[in-house]
């Protein structure tokens, strides 16, 4: 059998597979926003309301507040150098920012 018809019959075979995967995949991108959309709301009103957390039958949330830290990405040389990497950290900071967001733990069904 040449590669050609090992590559239909595999299509031919598999059809029904690819076409649920499709189909799943294309569920979950749309599941992924209505899940990203419902998030951006409920930390919109957590932080109108300034609820930090909530703990229900449901859901626990817990919102995080926006964050900065400062850091060198430079591992090996300060591993190599600590005293002119203590130098460059002070005069060339790298400055990384976190926007608030929210931690959810979805419970199992009672």
């Amino acid at each position: 059998m040449t590669e050609q018809n090992e590559l239909t019959t595999f299509e031919k075979a598999y059809l029904g597979q690819m076409i649920s995967y499709a189909s799943l995949d294309q569920n979950i991108k749309q599941l992924a926003e209505q899940q990203k959309t419902i998030k951006e709301e409920l930390l919109k009103q957590m932080g109108k309301y300034d609820v930090k957390s909530i703990d229900n039958d449901l859901l626990k949330i817990t919102r995080v507040q926006a964050s900065e830290s400062t850091s060198v990405d430079l591992k090996s040389f300060a591993k190599k150098e600590p005293t002119v990497y203590a130098g460059l950290l002070e005069d060339y900071p790298k400055v990384t920012k976190r926007k608030e967001s929210i931690r959810i733990t979805v419970k199992p069904a009672k």
